[in-house]
């Protein structure tokens, strides 16, 4: 009998080293690849910014890079859970967000914009004003707004308290999986515009021949890592990793190399 428990008790033992070895050579990115520059798939391939980040802190950590594509508002919740080890989806820092993970410092500076159709006079000659872009969506009552599920530009046009953004109570908001499906809906007539980020606006609204990006900025933001509460060792190396591709101009090439 105890020359089986020893046995067992090895049996376990050796279980729990594969277990932790496995555990340790891969870390596990939660993203929404529909967000071209920044995440996006050729093929079975994950492509873009966040992509080629993350692969530079996998890298740096000694470890595998495992990616999980999901609905973009799932990857905080899978960060916070402790289902994936991080998230990278252009997900922009605000304190919502900070009261369920934690957050690296910034490594891009966003913006939401406005996309319409070229035949949208009213709306183009705007121009770069801000406010005056806000007060024209305003007025008009019915407006069908195009959004991306679970980003910013949904929490702007909806209105979101905790992200201090008004909203627009006069609007019909239309949620979209992606910004792609989005302006297709605007092409097609069923929406009037399109509010998103500002870099994957501008790379859509290119195979949309009829449509453009208005120069105006709804907002300023900051994208950010994501860790869960209280990861510290994590995030230093995340914070570490970020730090050098930026002194080392890495971080540039990586970014002008989608634009």
């Amino acid at each position: 009998m105890q020359k089986f428990v020893q046995v067992s008790l090895f049996v376990i033992l050796m279980i729990f080293s594969f277990q932790g070895c496995k555990e340790e050579k891969n870390i596990v990115m939660a993203t929404a690849a529909e967000f071209p520059p920044f995440e996006f798939k050729e093929g079975s391939d994950f492509k873009g910014i966040d992509v080629e980040i993350a692969q530079e802190v996998a890298k740096r950590l000694n470890k595998s890079l495992e990616i999980r594509d999901m609905e973009f508002d799932s990857v905080v919740s899978a960060v916070s859970s402790g289902n994936v080890d991080f998230g990278v989806s252009g997900l922009t820092i605000n304190e919502t967000r900070l009261k369920v993970v934690d957050f690296s410092i910034p490594y891009y500076n966003a913006n939401q914009v406005v996309i319409i159709k070229k035949s949208n006079l009213e709306l183009k000659s705007v121009g770069s004003d801000s406010v005056a872009l806000v007060e024209a969506i305003k007025q008009k009552e019915g407006i069908r707004i195009g959004v991306q599920t679970g980003t910013t530009g949904a929490f702007y046009a909806q209105g979101d308290k905790d992200w201090e953004f008004e909203g627009f109570a006069n609007a019909e908001i239309k949620a979209f999986v992606n910004g792609s499906l989005a302006v297709s809906a605007l092409v097609n007539g069923q929406i009037d515009i399109v509010i998103i980020d500002e870099a994957p606006a501008r790379l859509i609204s290119k195979n949309y021949v009829d449509t453009e990006v208005l120069s105006a900025y709804l907002t300023e933001e900051r994208y950010g890592i994501a860790v869960k509460k209280g990861n510290k060792a994590l995030l230093d190396s995340i914070n570490n990793t970020l730090q050098t591709l930026q002194t080392e101009g890495i971080l540039d090439k990586i970014i002008k190399k989608y634009y």
